[in-house]
């Protein structure tokens, strides 16, 4: 399920912009947690939240909407299997609500059913991007402890 981005909608990049820079714009997110933006040539982009890393999906916004016009293609670009598990296990997300992660895979999590649970789209794309940030340096195996400060 692919969730377009509206005047309304927060700013979900907020909190990637040191990675994606200030030219970045929303086109949506995903059910199961991802976000997608186009950049200043137009080129839309998946960013996977859980590894905090881009990928490249379509050369416009045009293109972006043949490939989830393909149920195939979107079901692996949406990762709509894993999104339709989660509902048939637990009911449906709701409003504003996507999959997040028990265990982020930047730190050897998976993307299954077992390794998620529902939050709020905000929450989800505010969170991931600041762990992503605050670890960007670190060398691969890096020992960390995470603190939640209220």
């Amino acid at each position: 399920m692919f969730h377009s981005a509206n005047s309304a909608s927060a700013d979900l990049l907020a909190e990637w912009r040191w990675l994606l820079g200030a030219h970045a714009r929303l086109c949506g997110w995903s059910a199961a947690g991802d976000l997608f933006y186009s950049d200043e040539h137009g080129q839309v982009w998946r960013l996977d939240t859980g590894a905090g890393e881009p990928d490249s999906v379509a050369s416009s916004d045009q293109a972006f909407e043949q490939l989830l016009g393909d149920p195939e293609r979107a079901d692996e670009l949406l990762l709509l299997p894993v999104v339709r598990a989660f509902e048939e296990l637990h009911g449906p997300l709701g409003e504003g609500r996507c999959l997040g992660f028990t265990t982020m895979p930047v730190f050897g999590g998976d993307y299954t059913v077992e390794n998620r649970f529902t939050i709020s789209v905000t929450e989800h794309a505010s969170f991931t991007g600041d762990l992503h940030r605050q670890i960007r340096d670190l060398p691969d195996g890096t020992a960390i402890q995470l603190r939640v400060v209220p």
